[in-house]
């Protein structure tokens, strides 16, 4: 049995080493042939440094950008080439069945997002409601992919079954005050104090304490940023307006996304999960996107967790039975 790991091994190495100096992948011979979702056809490097490379998801030596500094105020996003360049590697099986999928940013300070051209942050805002947000959770799951929500308070306490399903479905949870009030007409004390009111009731509806907000109407000031930043709350703007609050067609919509996404490179989409239109336009905007070549972006608060690479036989043959 140890002969036949040892040459599994060595047919295993001889292939990875063939396709590290050749920057080609057989994948009918390896099956499950190992990708960056971010570089595809990216070669990696020749000797004893290739497979540690493969195994860990880090392919080549090319610098990361550096992180933005911190801010006070609504993020945005920069576009990059070469952003996401460590992602982890992924099966091409699974590049195939959601190709729309893209990386995972984890974020804990108020700092602008890095993204690579074409690289896309879904973001809904005003819910929930029932039905329209509904309908936004099943195109996203149908294409694998997530979003952010900014949830109004008094929305959440209306309708917290639909706050519920959100979470269900694994999407990142954002607030945008409890009334939707437009802040900085309103006074620094009462602005805060409906901030936090809508916060709380995020939180009471989902059970998901939100690190992400909102401001409505983009509306905000250095005063309301430092509320928020003594709270650990990052602010999140937009590159993107879909301008789905006004009457429009589904494909007035996705034309208008698809034209300021290819005018800035990609970034922070905002769309609104209490519109029917938003409902209706949410799935060909998706295939859109696909047909495209976009990427999804998943956006978390807090660290990114450990990576725990599995081993090289592992990812290139699948689980070998027990007792092999």
């Amino acid at each position: 049995m140890n002969r036949f790991v040892t040459g599994v091994a060595g047919l295993c190495v001889l292939a990875l080493a063939s396709c590290a100096s050749t920057g080609e992948r057989d994948t009918a011979s390896l099956k499950t042939a190992l990708l960056s979702t971010d570089h595809p056809a990216i070669s990696a490097p020749e000797g004893g440094e290739a497979i540690e490379d493969i195994m860990t998801g880090s392919i080549g030596s090319e610098p990361l950008p550096a992180d933005p500094p911190e801010q006070l105020g609504s993020i945005h996003s920069r576009i990059v080439p070469g952003a996401g360049a460590a992602a982890p590697v992924v099966t091409v099986a699974d590049t195939i069945a959601k190709p729309l999928a893209g990386r995972t940013i984890y974020l804990e300070q108020t700092r602008d997002l890095v993204l690579a051209p074409k690289e896309v942050v879904l973001t809904f805002d005003d819910g929930p409601v029932p039905y329209n947000t509904r309908s936004v959770l099943d195109a996203l799951d149908a294409h694998g992919v997530k979003g952010l929500f900014f949830m109004v308070g008094e929305m959440a306490d209306w309708h917290g079954e639909a706050a519920k399903a959100v979470v269900a479905d694994d999407q990142t949870i954002g607030s945008h005050t409890y009334q939707h009030p437009h802040l900085t007409s309103i006074g620094l004390t009462g602005a805060i104090a409906d901030i936090d009111k809508g916060n709380a009731s995020v939180e009471k509806a989902t059970g998901v304490t939100p690190h992400f907000f909102r401001f409505p109407y983009l509306a905000e000031n250095e005063a309301l940023g430092r509320a928020l930043q003594s709270r650990g709350i990052i602010p999140v703007g937009i590159d993107v307006d879909s301008r789905d609050y006004q009457p429009s067609t589904t494909d007035e919509i996705v034309s208008r996304v698809m034209t300021g996404l290819e005018a800035h490179g990609g970034g922070i989409v905002l769309m609104h999960d209490l519109q029917g239109r938003t409902a209706r336009a949410i799935g060909p905007l998706l295939d859109r996107l696909e047909a495209d070549g976009y990427k999804v972006v998943t956006l978390r608060y807090g660290k990114p967790p450990e990576p725990a690479p599995e081993p090289l036989l592992v990812n290139v043959f699948g689980r070998l039975p027990k007792g092999i």
